[in-house]
């Protein structure tokens, strides 16, 4: 039976730096599989300062490009180092996919970065990180960013 590891990689350094630690992880034990995720909790339209609806579905496009992109690379890192990768990425919160696609192949293991693209500068801990915690009924490895 395999272990399996799930990444939680939206292209940050901090989640980069998860990738590395999900890799060196999935070494230590035999037929070890990682699934990075990648969950963009997004409206497909937007409100204007002066009301009206704005259609959002190009640039929505064009993030999902960005993203795809980004896994590509994060799972050809995991692929180079013999292991082995799927990646998926829905409009679920991150927290939410993180948890049910853990629990949706019975990860061991979740292992994400201190800190997102989106969070501030000087904090120590970012919001779904800390969600993830508070939540998760799987262990949960947070990677400090080395700066």
């Amino acid at each position: 039976m395999a272990n399996k590891i799930v990444v939680g990689y939206d292209g940050s350094d901090a989640s980069k730096a998860a990738l590395d630690k999900a890799v060196e992880l999935a070494k230590c034990g035999p037929d070890t599989e990682i699934t990075v995720v990648c969950g963009q909790d997004r409206p497909p339209t937007w409100v204007t300062y002066r009301g009206p609806t704005v259609e959002a579905e190009a640039h929505i496009a064009q993030i999902e490009k960005e993203i795809a992109a980004d896994l590509e690379e994060a799972a050809k890192v995991v692929s180079a180092a013999g292991v082995k990768v799927a990646t998926t990425c829905t409009r679920d919160h991150p927290v939410d996919l993180l948890l049910n696609v853990a629990h949706e192949i019975g990860a061991g293991w979740i292992v994400v970065g201190a800190k997102g693209a989106g969070a501030l500068h000087d904090v120590v801990m970012g919001s779904t990180t800390t969600k993830l915690l508070h939540h998760s009924d799987i262990p949960v490895v947070v990677v400090p960013q080395v700066k």
